[in-house]
This record gives structure tokens, sequence and C-alpha cells, in this order.
């Protein structure tokens, strides 16, 4: 993870391995412990969704600390920016795109005439890739279902340079009230799904929710005051960095928050669905996110561990394949005994985790470079128009 002079935020980017193998634990561990090991165990990995908002809440905390400066301005032109976004998540989202194909055609001819899979598979494959899966809400789990929140993401990127120009009158109490307010701006539309309830009684779970709770779920502008917290605080880092106060330790911080996501998560059976899966928890990140950044004590330091934040460098990666390498894996089940959720699991992980390493190695970091080398005479060609405009004679 990029730093800044004076300080490293390896243990975030190992925290980013941990959050990324509780979705797919969540995906597909939880039948493995389930009447083996304890309940609050089990709820804890059947919270595994509501690590997505981790996610959120770290990429505005991480975007925050590398482009804003204490003032609040963006210190990146917005289509620079934008390009190392680009560079930074489309190759592999691309790549694991093109590896759904096949499964997702299937599934599509399965369930539907040739002529009707024929035209959602063009539908929803064009929308996956612009990435607009995620304001459409029958759409956002069609094609690989991770890459819903990469949608999500993309939605933030592009608001970003437009939100970091607002944030300088963000100090002392205003920049406190801002950050109670957004985490509650995030806690009002499964509140009004609950009370509403758009889909009729009943439906406040995953399994009986339907169109207005993926709405709720999925759409970038119900999850946006997560990314809005991360940056937020993000700006706070940042200004106590530049301060000349003495540098102070997040271990209570990073072992509160941490405490209390375990707590959030163990207990998820008995939250509402739709508060969990959403913002509630964005205030137990936000200690742990901030708490590491400053350190965050032992914790840190074991999160700091260099394979640690190797697998947390390849995180996105194996956030994005856990389900072409299920695929495999069922695959593999004509030849092998995988027919247990256990022997499943193992196969994933034993295959998921080298194959995401290898895709963050081969096909991350070389395709970055390339995309912004390809990128760049869009990008320069803002700083002309800038340049000539200055020199431009008055008309």
């Amino acid at each position: 993870m990029k730093q800044r002079s004076g300080g490293s935020l390896d243990a975030l980017t190992g925290l980013r391995f941990l959050a990324a193998l509780h979705v797919v634990l969540f995906h597909f561990g939880t039948p493995c412990i389930q009447g083996v090991a304890p309940e609050w165990m089990v709820q804890a990995v059947a919270s595994g969704y509501a690590s997505v908002g981790v996610f959120f809440l770290l990429s505005g905390f991480v975007l925050a600390y590398n482009y804003v400066d204490a003032a609040g301005g963006m210190q990146t032109p917005p289509r620079a920016f934008w390009s190392a976004r680009v560079a930074r998540v489309y190759p592999v989202f691309l790549l694991m795109f093109l590896l759904s194909a096949v499964a997702t055609a299937q599934g599509s001819l399965a369930a539907n005439s040739v002529p009707v899979a024929a035209a959602k598979l063009t539908t929803a494959g064009l929308t996956t890739l612009l990435l607009l899966q995620s304001w459409v809400p029958k759409l956002a789990l069609y094609w690989n279902p991770p890459s819903w929140s990469v949608s999500v993401e993309a939605f933030f990127y592009a608001v970003f340079p437009a939100l970091a120009g607002r944030l300088e009158r963000f100090r002392g109490a205003r920049m406190a009230a801002a950050l109670a307010g957004v985490w509650l701006l995030g806690l009002l539309p499964p509140v009004l799904y609950m009370v509403l309830r758009p889909d009729g009684p009943g439906t406040l779970s995953a399994a009986f929710g339907g169109t207005w709770l993926a709405v709720v779920k999925f759409n970038p502008l119900m999850r946006l005051p997560e990314f809005l917290l991360g940056v937020l605080l993000g700006l706070v880092f940042v200004r106590e960095r530049a301060a000349a106060a003495p540098r102070r330790s997040g271990a209570v911080m990073a072992l509160a928050g941490a405490a209390l996501l375990l707590v959030g998560f163990s207990r998820g059976a008995s939250i509402p669905y739709p508060l969990m899966h959403n913002a509630l928890l964005a205030p137990a990140s936000g200690l742990l996110v901030y708490g590491l950044a400053r350190g965050g004590g032992p914790l840190g330091q074991v999160l700091a561990r260099p394979w640690l934040v190797h697998l947390g460098g390849a995180s996105y990666a194996l956030y994005l394949l856990q389900y072409p390498v299920s695929e495999l894996v069922h695959w593999m089940q004509r030849f092998v005994d995988l027919s247990s959720p256990t022997r499943f699991l193992a196969a994933l992980l034993v295959l998921l985790v080298p194959a995401s390493v290898a895709v963050h190695r081969w096909v991350e970091t070389p395709w970055r470079t390339r995309v912004r080398r390809g990128l760049q005479p869009w990008v320069e060609g803002t700083a002309a128009q800038a340049a000539s405009a200055r020199v431009a004679p008055s008309a």
C-alpha cells in the first residue's frame, strides 16, 4: 500500500486479506462448522457479508490518505486519479469477467430459451463491463456475484475528486458532526426498509428480500455514506500526521474496533439483516482502521507481518476469484470426492490463495503499469489544455 513519508499502512493491507477471506468463508464455509463449532463462531462466519462494508470504509480512508492534503484539497488532477483507479481495478476485473463467462452462460441457458438467454447475457455482460451492474438490482449478482462491490467502488472513484474539493471546512466540531451524520445517513436506507417493508411482510432477510432490499444492499448511493466515513477519517488522520503533535499509538482503538466487529459478527443472527448488511458496524470498522493506521499496537504488528501484507496485496484477486475457482472445484468433483462441505472448502482455499497471488503478480501488477501508460495521453491532454488556457490571450 502506498505510504507517505514517516509511516506505513501495512497493517491495513493485512486487514484487507482477512476481510476478503471473511467474505469467502461466508460464501463457502458456513456449512463446514454448523453443528461442530460454537454458535457464536457459526454466526461470525455467516456474517461475512458485512466485511464488504469494511472494504468500503477502508477504501475511502486510503484514498484520502494518498490523495488529499491536510487542507482537504485534492493533490492529484482528476484524470490522473481516474487513470490510476482504472489501472488498479479493471485488468483483474476483466479477467474474472471472462473466467465467469462459461458458468454464467450455462446458468442462463439452463433457465431460459436461447433467445431470452442471449438477450439477458448481452444486457448483463455490457452492464457489467461498464461497471454499472450495481445500479440494476436484478443484474447486481448476475455475472460473478462479488463483482457488484467493484461497481459500487467505481462510483466512489467517479465522485471522489469532487468530494475531496469540499472537505476543507470540516474541522473540529463540524468534523465530528459530519462523521456522526454520514453514519446516520448510512443507517437511513435499511431503517426505512425495515419500517416500510416495500417488498412485503416477512422480507427482512436475504432469503426473502426482494427488489427493494437489493437496492438497499447494492445501490452505490446507499453505500456511499460508508465510503464517506472512511474519507473523513482519512482526512482526520492526514491532519494528525501533518501536525507537530507527538505520535500516538492506536493500540486501544484497533483492539476496541476489532472487538466490536467480532461481537457484531457473532451476534449477526439477532441483528436485523438490512442493518447488518449496510452501515451498522461502520463505527467499529472506523476505530479498527484508524487504530491500525496509527500503528495498531500488537494487533497492528500481527497484521503487518510480511506474509500477511503479501496476501493482502492479492486480496482483490482473491475476492473476485472465489466463484471462478469454486466452479473449478465443482468440476474436480468428477474425479475426486469433494462431496462434504469441509473437503470442498479445503480444495477451494488450496487453489484460491495461490491463484490470487499468481494473478496479483502476473496480471494485476504488470497490467496496472501498462494501462496507466496507455491512458497517459488522455491524462496529459488535461494538463496541456490547462496550460493553453493560462497563456491564451483574453478575448
